[in-house]
This record gives structure tokens, sequence and C-alpha cells, in this order.
């Protein structure tokens, strides 16, 4: 805003001089100054004067003060302005320049100072300085020593359990995020049958090319079963799987074969590499038919939680045992051996699909896997500190810096084609004014709880097609520039998507699409970590978000 006009100063020695001369005229005190007052004490009378003439033949002392008080009055009124405009910039409060793209305004400049945000858009950031919590600091009853016999782990994995302490594993076999509602599955289904549950790392990934990924290298482990009062063990700590790949030595383990059962038109257990990575020869048996959710329905393969559970324990277990023409054991592959499943370390072969009430209920704000285990898994403080670099950088932002609060979407695209069937492409999937407006809802959304516009808007997604993302960059919306950070070069060919993954869950409002685990769970998190507004865009046909 242009600063407001100020007379100069024109007192010069002449002027001071006519003021020496003036010392004899009385002065009336300035606050009970009047035009009457002033008009009764130094007009001279004249019978042609008006009873409010429009000038007054004022001695030089006093048009000194009318005018200073003057420029003193002025001056004050034309900073107002000036002192409003610069308190909504540091609070961000800006207005698109453009009634489409619900982004940037490039003509207003970006805020500096933001430390008078309300709290609550400065949450994702207030961990920043916290230490993580290591493991030799929780309570005894949560470390993972009092879990496991010995000092490291072991050639054999039972050789690394305790006699006196049931656990619990099964195996990934989807994308990423679908691999961690499986292991949300997993601890919470070992939470409510009292059994420690044996995390595989990450093997799943969109390209196939990205080594395994131990769940503690991106989540707080410690943190999470701090909240959870629960212990967590990983696979690395129970079996020393480097040794056991170079040895070619594999355990032999009888587990629950429920994807057969969940999904009809299967004629075995699910496949995972998994049990590849951790050397095991498995031998399955077939799971009771009363684990489905919805019997002999093929269009779903939910089971629930404690058709599962029951599977937990001695009776149920032997319920089911009793009938082998029901629930056949089929001998592993590696040794061809026929084990029943284990009761030491009871496993299943494959958890995504399990539910407490409903199909997919992980949508959903009450899942118990979300609101009892997942919601407590967040991300380790160093990979909060890299994402923030990215932020900072993207910002143009020196180290250090507090990030402003941004909107992030989450456009998930490239492997979705798959299910436009008939549908071109351009039908199918939803338009980018369509995110835009899903955008000014949010933005909305929020100006109506804090008072503020949050003008930054960051896209994520899969999409190749560089055309579609001058299109984002029109919009003056901002993207990660993975390739130019070398960011799979540098840390490897996980993270481009779990940094997507940590941004998203960083920003005070989120944009998704609908259907994609990824956008669920980016919503679940920034509407339980960061109180946001989020929403979905619908997809699939032209027109289909249209609302």
């Amino acid at each position: 805003m242009p600063a407001p006009y100020l007379e100069e100063d024109t007192t010069s020695e002449s002027s001071i001089e006519d003021a020496r001369h003036a010392q004899s005229v009385p002065l009336l005190p300035f606050q009970s100054w009047n035009p009457g007052a002033f008009k009764e004490t130094f007009a001279a009378p004249s019978s042609h004067a008006s009873l409010w003439p429009s000038r007054f033949p004022l001695p030089p002392v006093v048009r000194r003060r009318w005018v200073l008080f003057s420029v003193l009055v002025l001056t004050t009124i034309g900073c107002i302005p000036l002192l409003v405009s610069t308190r909504l910039e540091a609070y961000n409060v800006q207005r698109a320049s453009t009634s489409h793209s619900g982004g940037i305004n490039p003509f207003i400049p970006d805020p500096i100072d933001l430390a008078n945000l309300p709290e609550i858009l400065t949450e994702p950031a207030q961990y920043e300085d916290e230490e993580e919590i290591s493991e030799d600091a929780l309570p005894l009853h949560l470390q993972p020593d009092s879990y496991l016999e010995g000092q490291a782990a072991t050639l054999h994995f039972r050789d690394s359990l305790r006699n006196d302490t049931g656990y619990m594993t099964s195996f990934l076999s989807a994308g990423w995020t679908n691999d961690q509602i499986t292991i949300g599955n997993l601890i919470y289904l070992a939470k409510i049958s009292g059994r420690v549950p044996i995390v595989p790392p990450f093997t799943s990934h969109i390209n196939s090319a990205a080594s395994p990924l131990a769940f503690s290298d991106i989540f707080d482990v410690p943190r999470m079963v701090l909240a959870l009062d629960t212990p967590v063990l990983e696979w690395h700590m129970v079996k020393d799987l480097e040794r056991a790949q170079s040895e070619n030595v594999k355990d032999e383990l009888g587990c629950w074969n429920i994807w057969e059962v969940d999904n009809i038109p299967s004629n075995g257990p699910r496949g995972s590499y998994s049990t590849t990575l951790l050397s095991l020869d498995i031998s399955y048996t077939r799971a009771p038919a009363s684990v489905k959710l919805i019997p002999n329905y093929e269009h779903d393969s939910h089971s629930t939680f404690w058709s599962l559970a029951k599977l937990a324990f001695p009776e149920g277990r032997a319920d089911v045992l009793k009938n082998p023409h029901e629930n056949p054991t089929r001998p592993s592959e590696g040794n061809k051996v026929r084990l029943l499943p284990d009761e030491q370390l009871l496993c299943y072969d494959y958890l995504y699909y399990v539910c407490a009430l409903d199909p997919f209920e992980f949508e959903r704000d009450y899942s118990p896997m979300w609101r009892e285990v997942m919601v407590h898994a967040h991300w380790t403080a160093s990979l909060e500190d890299l994402a923030r670099g990215y932020l900072r950088r993207l910002f143009r932002l020196p180290d250090g810096a507090p990030i402003p609060p941004y909107i992030a979407i989450h456009a998930r695209r490239g492997d979705f084609l798959g299910w436009c069937g008939d549908v071109p492409k351009d039908d199918c999937f939803a338009p980018l004014g369509a995110f835009a407006q899903r955008v000014r809802e949010v933005q909305e959304e929020i100006r109506l709880r804090h008072g503020i516009y949050v003008s930054h808007v960051i896209m994520t997604g899969d999409e190749k097609d560089e055309i579609w993302w001058s299109a984002v960059e029109e919009r003056g919306w901002l993207r990660i520039d993975h390739a130019g950070e070398r960011t799979a070069e540098r840390f490897g060919n996980w993270y481009p998507v779990v940094l997507d993954a940590v941004v998203q869950s960083m920003s005070v409002g989120f944009v998704g699409t609908d259907k994609s685990t990824f956008s669920h769970m980016a919503r679940r998190r920034v509407t339980d970590w960061n109180k946001g507004p989020v929403r979905l865009v619908k997809w699939g046909t032209r027109g289909a978000d249209d609302h």
C-alpha cells in the first residue's frame, strides 16, 4: 500500500523570526480551542464579518500550531490503512485475484511474521523442537526387550520368543497405503487378542523397485506404543533376516488362510513377498466360513476382527480344528510339511480386508483400526524435519523459518486409469476445476473457523503428463519437484511417495481423490491431527463431482 502523503517541513529562518516577534500574543490552551474562542480573542470586529468566516487572520505562531496539529491528525488518519494492511499480511489474510483458481494471488506479498496465527494452524510444526522418545525411555512393559529372549535377533525366529508370551503376525501384499492399513489391522487385532504384534517391513511398491522399508524407519514407534500402552515388535528384532537369507535358512510355520474364505473366486491363500523376505515356509489351514462378513457374497472380501480374534484363543481354535474336512491344512511350498496354525506365533495370510462392522470402514471416523491404532502412528522426527526442509525450499524460506499454513491436494490419476473402463481419460478423471472448487470450500471453512484466508496450495499426485502439471502451476498452485530435489537418488525409491504423505499430513486443509486409500489416510490425518477441513473429489464420469 502506498505511504500516506505527508507535508514537507517548511520551517525557515524567517518563520522563526516571525515567531520571535509574536511572543506577546496570548495563546489559548490547546485543549480549550474552539472557533468561537478563536474569533473572540483574535479577530478584528467588523460589521461585514459573518459569524463563521471561512478564513481567520491568524498570527504566525498560531498558524504554525494549526498546521502542525492538522499534519498530526492527517498523519494519524493516513496510517490507519497501513496498520490494518500490515496486520492482515501477518495473518495471511489474502483474497484470490482470480475467480477460478483458489490459488496464490501473485500481487499480494507473502507474509513474513506468522507468530500470531491461531495455534491450531501452527500445530503441525509444534513438535519440531521435541525430542523423540527412545525405546529405552519407555516403561518396562512397553520395551521390546521385555518380550524377546537374548540381546540380538536370532537365525530362527522362535529362539527370540519368550515361552510366556503370545505373538501375532501377518504379511503384506498391496500398495504402501493399503499395507499401512493392514499393519493397523494387525496391531488392533493383536491388542484385542492380548498378543504382541510382530510387524513385517513394507515390501510393496508401485514400481516394484524399492528395497524393504521397516515400519519404524518412517513411523515413531515408541511414541505410538506409549499412546497405545501396547508393545509392538518388528521382524528385524526377532529374526536376523540378512543372515537367514545368506544361509538360505527357512523357518516352518503354520498359519490361517482367510483369503480363500473371504475372496470366493480364490483357490488358496493370498500370496506375499513378505514370506520370502522373512525366510518362512508356511503351511496354511483354511479358516472357518464364519470369518466372512457377508456369507457367500462374492463381491466383498471382508472378515471381522472378532471372528478372527476367536481363532487366537484355545477354545475357538479347537472348535475349528475338530473339523479337518471343512478346514483342511495345505502342505508348505518348501518342505511340504503340514502344520496346524501356530499357537505361540499366531499368523494370518492377509489382514487388509478386516473391519469391525462395515466394509472399508477405515474411510469412516468410527473405524477402530484408525481410532485405536493408526491415529497414533506419527512420522519420525527426522522424517518430519526432512519434509519441512522441502517445504521451506518450496516457499523459498530460510532454514528455521516458520512455514505458512497451506492446503494440500492429492490427485490420484496414473494407476486409476484401469478403473475408467470405456470412459475416455479426460471424462473419467476429475478436471482441475473440480479440485479448485473443493479448495475454495476448504479455504472458506478455514476462514469461518479461524478468520484467516489460506492462499498457499500444494498439489501432489502421480500424473506423469507435464502439460497437466503446467496447468496446475498456471493456477498458482505449488508442486514439490522430486526430480529436481533428487529425492529417490538421495533417500531411496520409497521417499517421493512417503514425503508427499508427510506434506499432506502437515496441511491445515486437504482435498483428495475419492476411492484412493492414499487420500483417505491423508484425510484422516488432517482431520484428527490438525483439526482441518477436508474434501474428496469424485471421478469416473464427466461431471461426477458437480454439486
